[in-house]
C-alpha cells in the first residue's frame, strides 16, 4: 500500500470517529512525521479540539499545527525569539487560514458551508494538513523521499 499523505491520515482519524480536530491532527502528525511523541504529549493536545473545548477560541487543529511547527523548527537551547523560521511558517499558515476561511475562531469556522462537506471542520482540517505538509516540505524540514527523515 502506498504511503498516505498527511491530509489522508488526518481524514482517517477525524472523519467518522469520535476524535476532535486537534486529536486527529496530533495523531496524524505524530504518525506521518515519525515524531514518537508520548501519551503525555497527546493528552496535552487533546483538550485543544472544539476551540479549546469552548468553541469560543482558536481552531484546535490550527493550534496543533502551530505546535508541530514549533517542535520541528525550534533549536535546542534557543529562546523563542530566535525561531524566525517557525515564526515565518506560522505567519504563512495564519495567512492561509484567514485568506481562505476569514477566521481562526472555532465557532465561526463551524458555521461555514463548504461544498461537498457535511461538516466544515473536515474540509478545514484537511486543508490545514495539506498546508502544513507543504510548509514543512518547502523548508526541507521533512523529506518523504528520504524515508521520512527530519531536517534533511
Amino acid at each position: 500500500m502506498a504511503t498516505m499523505k498527511l491530509y489522508e491520515l488526518v481524514n482517517h482519524y477525524h472523519i467518522g470517529t469520535e476524535l476532535t480536530c486537534a486529536e486527529a491532527m496530533f495523531i496524524a502528525c505524530n504518525e506521518y512525521y515519525h515524531l514518537n511523541l508520548s501519551e503525555e504529549t497527546r493528552k496535552m493536545f487533546s483538550v485543544m479540539g472544539l476551540g479549546m473545548q469552548t468553541e469560543q477560541s482558536c481552531c484546535g487543529a490550527f493550534t496543533v499545527a502551530v505546535g508541530i511547527i514549533g517542535l520541528m523548527t525550534a533549536k535546542e537551547g534557543q529562546t523563542d525569539v530566535s525561531n524566525m523560521e517557525g515564526y515565518q511558517m506560522i505567519a504563512e499558515l495564519t495567512e492561509f487560514m484567514l485568506g481562505f476561511y476569514g477566521t481562526l475562531h472555532c465557532v465561526e469556522l463551524q458555521r461555514l458551508e463548504i461544498v461537498d462537506y457535511e461538516n466544515p471542520c473536515h474540509a478545514i482540517v484537511e486543508a490545514l494538513a495539506k498546508k502544513l505538509e507543504e510548509l514543512l516540505a518547502n523548508r526541507r524540514i521533512f523529506c518523504p523521499a528520504n524515508g521520512g527523515q527530519l531536517s534533511c
